[in-house]
């Protein structure tokens, strides 16, 4: 068995495999040709807003978006040259996975609006690019010239293989045009797939994963880990923004719940060994705190990223649980509203350590406390007027009584003067 390597997309087209007496190319069918249903073809150009005003407007304007212009893979055109009679629609309407310049997409024949007048009429409709590289960053491979190894730089992303040739970037980066805007970022990793998982992989490090617990992988994961799991429990995945690996990046990895930037699992039976950002459980000293989020082992739902932001703009937000609902963080919580109310059999403020009644003190109910405080003011005020007017069994005054008779008059209008004035009453935090 023999193998013929070459770098560049003249690689690509003379790939020949022999085994035996039989012999195979992999070259593709000439879309000019038309000698074939289904062709390949690379892409040069692509509508995806108004900036080219003349072609937006010449193919429907918005409905235009998603067209692209092509070239036969075997018949490149110069520089950025493109053909307006070259083109092709995407031919699945809710899935926009619309390819770069210089990727290569599979194009078929297939009817087009015009149906109504001409039953024959037809267009070019194109799949998602194909899977030159297997890589979920890009598959582009540009047009090639006579000698495709006088690009050194661009050599050295390809090295040989039994398949044909292989791409990866060791210099930081890509000489391929792939468009206006889009860099290839050379530091995002493949997600290493586990038997009979389905993964949806974005071209900057953001994924769905519909995965399940996998015992004693031969790569392990970071989801896998729990007692009571076992091979085929159900979980799902959504990732963006991958974390820092120290391997190449064409190295698959797995995801990472504490260093990607943002995370949704879904679980059934896994052990996620969250980091979690507070730790303070104080509230509970007087009951049984919720299990860690590092040990607990079930079906739940984690929300991770740097900042978290529930907005209901018309409605309401419902925190609702059979058992307890925590709330921790490590600096202030703020709770601002027109009305808060606490409903429980016991509410403790400050703290819930310590022994109830010295360190830990009932709330007074201020109202009642007002009503005692101005009856005892009262009583003050007449017991001013009767040490004052006090006298013995000879009539004369009582020095004794009218010496303190003025400060029972100060002691009752000071009562009366925080009762008033409702001094020892909360505007803000009412109990029963």
């Amino acid at each position: 068995m023999g193998i013929d390597i070459s770098f560049g997309s003249v690689g690509l087209s003379n790939v020949v495999y022999t085994s035996g007496n039989t012999q195979r190319s992999n070259t593709l069918p000439s879309a000019a040709g038309g000698n074939s249903s289904i062709i390949s073809v690379r892409v040069k150009k692509i509508i995806l807003d108004n900036s080219d005003m003349k072609i937006f407007q010449q193919f429907g304007e918005w409905n235009s978006i998603g067209i692209i212009f092509w070239e036969a893979v075997d018949k490149p055109m110069p520089g950025d040259t493109y053909s307006e009679s070259l083109y092709a629609l995407p031919i699945f309407p809710n899935i926009k996975h619309y390819p770069l310049i210089n990727e290569v997409v599979y194009l078929l024949q297939l009817t087009n609006t015009n149906i109504t007048t001409d039953l024959s009429s037809n267009s070019y409709y194109y799949f998602p690019p194909l899977n030159l590289w297997n890589s979920q960053i890009h598959n582009a491979i540009p047009g090639y010239d006579s000698n495709p190894s006088n690009d050194e730089s661009q050599r050295t992303d390809y090295r040989a293989s039994f398949q044909g040739e292989v791409r990866q970037i060791t210099d930081n980066s890509s000489e391929i045009n792939l468009g206006k805007t889009f860099n290839e970022v050379v530091d995002i990793h493949p997600l290493l797939p586990y038997e009979g998982d389905i993964i949806y992989e974005g071209r900057w490090g953001n994924s769905i994963r519909l995965g399940s617990t996998v015992k004693n992988a031969y790569i392990p994961n970071k989801w896998s880990n729990g007692s009571n799991g076992i091979n085929g429990d159900p979980i799902i995945i959504i990732r963006n923004g991958q974390s820092m690996y120290d391997s190449d990046s064409w190295v698959p990895e797995t995801e990472d719940i504490n260093s990607d930037k943002s995370s949704i699992y879904l679980t059934s039976n896994q052990q996620l060994l969250l980091f979690p950002a507070s730790t303070n459980n104080f509230a509970f000293a007087k009951s049984t705190p919720p299990t860690n989020v590092g040990q607990y082992e079930g079906n739940q739902i984690i929300l991770n990223s740097g900042r978290l932001v529930l907005n209901a703009k018309s409605d309401s937000i419902l925190l609702l649980a059979s058992k307890i609902i925590q709330l921790s963080c490590n600096e202030t919580l703020g709770v601002d509203a027109k009305q808060i109310a606490l409903t429980a059999n016991k509410v403790y403020l400050g703290s819930s350590e310590g022994i109830e009644g010295s360190k830990i003190q009932s709330v007074v109910l201020g109202e009642n406390l007002n009503f005692v405080l101005s009856d005892i003011a009262t009583f003050f005020k007449t017991l001013n007027i009767a040490f004052k007017t006090a006298t013995d069994s000879n009539g004369a005054p009582i020095a004794s009584l009218q010496s303190i008779a003025s400060d029972a008059e100060m002691l009752s209008n000071d009562i009366l003067n925080i009762v008033n004035a409702k001094n020892l009453l909360s505007k803000t935090v009412k109990t029963i």
